[in-house]
């Protein structure tokens, strides 16, 4: 990681493309409130410069990690994977909740990363839930139970859950365990995953009753564990290499910590990365 003063732009060396992930020209527009911006696939790199600062003193940051993102209508006998597609930032790839059903009919979704974090942002297409559910979040404690996590649901819409755009969220228990796949399930799930063995803090998003048979999300992504956030002034600029995909990192979170500002925000792909890079 590396900062550097106002006017420099050095690279290490093999960064054969470039491009800006800010919302508009001067950088993505910051207030008190928190914004997600999300990195491509295969990027390697980034580079963070705030700027045009109003009132505000410094920019608050966070790298926030890849979420694991599976459902399951069959209690884990069978198992699709929406990772990529809820982390991708693609408006082609959605995550479908389609009648996503109750626990007791074998229904529910598998939340889960290398890191704790304390909830998602869920943004959702114009095919939202409208049927009566309540989302309960679960996590696996250190005891192999599955308890409460509380969550607040912010995509609720009056009593319909995914009803809206939305974070859910909670506070970061002491006593989240990290397991594997294959250890909170007995027998394995048919779909031999390739982090099935990698120890990950999971949740468990269930409803209590089905969904809408139309209902998708556009995007589900990690909120940092925690807001004690990394602070740049303005026009320092903080160079970060980076792992995009599952033991890495989806998205920054950005904010200043009062007024307003931007946020530059330029990826890097390196030479002989492989193929798939979004950029």
């Amino acid at each position: 990681m590396q900062q550097k003063a106002p006017g420099m732009e050095t690279h290490a060396g093999g960064v054969v493309e470039q491009r800006a992930l800010s919302t508009a020209g001067g950088g993505t527009a910051l207030t008190t409130t928190a914004v997600l911006i999300v990195v491509p696939d295969g990027v390697h790199e980034l580079d963070l410069m705030p700027r045009n600062f109003v009132t505000g003193v410094v920019a608050q940051l966070a790298l926030n990690p890849y979420l694991i993102v599976l459902k399951t209508t069959d209690n884990l006998a069978t198992i699709t994977d929406y990772s990529r597609a809820a982390q991708d930032g693609a408006a082609g790839t959605v995550v479908m909740l389609s009648s996503l059903d109750t626990l007791a009919n074998g229904d529910f979704l598998l939340v889960g990363s290398h890191l704790p974090f304390r909830g998602a942002d869920v943004d959702m297409t114009a095919n939202v839930n409208a049927n009566a559910s309540v989302l309960t979040v679960k996590y696996r404690k250190t005891d192999d139970t599955w308890t409460d996590i509380t969550a607040t649901d912010g995509t609720a819409d009056t009593g319909k859950t995914f009803g809206q755009d939305g974070q859910v969220t909670w506070t970061v228990p002491t006593d989240w365990a990290k397991k594997t796949l294959r250890e909170i399930n007995s027998p394995s799930p048919a779909l031999q995953l390739p982090y099935i063995d990698e120890p990950l803090y999971w949740t468990r998003w269930e409803v209590s009753a089905a969904l809408d048979a139309s209902t998708t999300a556009q995007a589900m992504l990690a909120l940092n564990r925690s807001t004690a956030y990394a602070e740049l002034p303005a026009g320092v600029t903080q160079s970060v290499g980076i792992v995009k995909g599952p033991g890495g990192m989806a998205c920054v979170e950005a904010k200043m910590n009062a007024g307003t500002g931007n946020l530059i925000v330029n990826a890097g792909v390196r030479r002989g990365s492989a193929s798939g890079v979004s950029l």
